[in-house]
């Protein structure tokens, strides 16, 4: 079985083939999660990415996740933990204002040693159920949700294989431009079209 641990960091798993962006860790693959995974469709068994969907933007965790399914098998099993956001704004509460901020967009320089670059920042927030909803887009069925203190942990199954041929004309909801100034949605492949200008700067 092929089994992949997408930002492995220093939790390297017997199993799987660990992949991180940072070399210091001495992944089994060096690789920015940005980019496309080399693998071919349809060859992974299980993927296990805990604590990497949140630091995507609004935008890049659409080609993340679509990456996934593109190398999981039907009927593979994707494995995903990432905050609960809406259990974490509760320590506003409990911490000073500077604290709380410093804590909630992340840390880039992991255990004080290694600087882990822009995928130190949370960049995006989930609940059980808007992490279920949005897994659902890709073809990936939830079998377990649990929440594990800070943590949702979800377990999903893909029941079928999404291209972004089959979500390019799927509208991405900006409630910033829908009460300011732009588009309300924007279609994948207008976005994906933009995210690429950005990279060949």
């Amino acid at each position: 079985m092929l089994k992949l641990n997408l930002g492995c960091g220093s939790n390297k798993l017997s199993g799987y083939v660990n992949i991180d962006s940072v070399k210091e860790f001495s992944p089994d693959l060096v690789h920015d999660l940005s980019d496309p995974l080399p693998y071919q469709d349809l060859s992974v068994d299980e993927i296990l990415a805990e604590d990497i969907l949140e630091h995507l933007d609004k935008y890049a965790r659409y080609f993340f996740c679509l990456e996934i399914v593109r190398v999981l098998k039907i009927g593979g099993k994707a494995v995903l933990q990432v905050p609960n956001f809406k259990k974490f704004m509760w320590q506003f509460f409990r911490m000073k204002f500077d604290d709380f901020v410093d804590n909630l967009f992340g840390e880039n320089m992991l255990g004080s040693k290694i600087y882990i670059g822009h995928f130190g920042n949370h960049k995006w927030g989930y609940s059980p159920d808007s992490l279920k909803k949005f897994m659902s887009i890709f073809g990936i069925e939830a079998e377990k949700i649990e929440k594990k203190e800070l943590n949702i942990r979800f377990t999903g199954k893909k029941i079928k294989h999404v291209t972004f041929e089959d979500l390019k004309d799927f509208q991405v909801y900006s409630y910033g431009n829908d009460h300011g100034i732009g588009e309300a949605t924007l279609p994948l492949s207008f976005i994906k079209e933009k995210m690429d200008q950005y990279k060949k700067q």
